[in-house]
C-alpha cells in the first residue's frame, strides 16, 4: 500500500493499518512457537530469539496507540483550526492548550517580563493557531489510558470505553514494559520471558478495542463541533 493512500485514509483507517502490522507479527510469534516448541538441536537458541521477538511486540503495541492517539488530535486541531475563526468560541480546553502553544517557550526558558507582555498583548484577543505544538501530545511522558481519559474529560466529550477493553488499563502496563525496554533497565528476552504471545495477543485486542472507540469518538466530537463554547 502505497503512502499516497495511506495518507487519503480516515483516522481509523490508518490506525487498522498499524494494528494489523502488530497483530501479523504477534501471528508469527504463534507459529515460530508451534515450530520450535519440541526441544532438539535448534531448541533453545530458536527459544531465546522467540522470547526476546515477543518483548519486542510491547514496543510495536505501544508505537501503533501513540499513533492512533497523535493522528486523532492532529486531526481535530486541524478541523479546529479550518472552521473556528474566533479564540472567543473555543471551550476552555482548547484556549488554553493554544495559548500554552504560544508561551510555553518563554515561560519554561525564562523570558524578559516586558517582552513577555509585548507578545500577550499581540496574542489577546487571541489567535486560533498551534503553531510547532500541531502534532505535540496533549500531556508530558507517554500515552496511557488514564492520560487519555483524562484528556477526553477536559475537552468535554461523552466519549467512555466500552466495558470488554477494560477501560484500556492493558496499555499502562504496555507503556512500563515499553519504556522497560527502550531505557536498557531489562533486556528483551528477561522482559519476553515474563509474558506468553497468547497473553500479549489479548492485551492488543483490549487496547486496539479501546483505542479504535476512542477514535470513533473523537470522530464524532469532531464532526459535532463539539469544540466550540456553547
Amino acid at each position: 500500500m502505497t503512502a499516497y493512500w495511506v495518507a487519503q485514509m480516515c483516522v481509523e483507517e490508518r490506525f487498522r493499518v498499524r494494528a494489523r502490522d502488530v497483530s501479523e507479527y504477534l501471528r508469527s510469534l504463534q507459529s515460530l512457537e508451534r515450530l520450535h516448541h519440541v526441544p532438539g538441536r535448534r531448541f533453545y537458541r530458536a527459544t531465546a530469539a522467540i522470547t526476546a521477538s515477543r518483548a519486542s511486540a510491547f514496543i510495536m503495541i505501544y508505537n501503533c496507540i501513540e499513533f492512533g492517539a497523535r493522528e486523532a488530535l492532529v486531526e481535530l486541531r486541524q478541523e479546529i483550526l479550518a472552521n473556528v475563526g474566533s479564540f472567543a468560541a473555543l471551550k476552555d480546553y482548547w484556549r488554553e492548550e493554544i495559548a500554552r502553544a504560544h508561551f510555553r517557550d518563554r515561560l519554561t526558558q525564562g523570558t524578559n517580563y516586558e517582552g513577555l507582555i509585548r507578545d500577550v498583548a499581540r496574542f489577546v484577543p487571541g489567535v486560533v493557531d498551534w503553531r510547532s505544538d500541531l502534532h505535540r501530545l496533549p500531556f508530558p511522558g507517554n500515552v496511557d489510558n488514564e492520560e487519555l481519559l483524562r484528556f477526553v474529560t477536559r475537552i468535554g466529550s461523552p466519549w467512555r470505553p466500552p466495558r470488554s477493553c477494560l477501560g484500556g488499563s492493558d496499555l499502562a502496563l504496555i507503556r512500563q514494559m515499553r519504556n522497560t525496554l527502550a531505557h536498557g533497565t531489562e533486556t528483551f528476552e528477561t522482559v519476553g520471558s515474563q509474558f506468553s504471545t497468547q497473553d500479549m495477543t489479548e492485551k492488543f485486542r483490549r487496547v486496539r478495542t479501546f483505542m479504535v472507540s476512542l477514535i470513533r469518538g473523537l470522530e464524532r466530537y469532531r464532526m459535532n463541533r463539539q469544540y466550540h463554547r456553547n
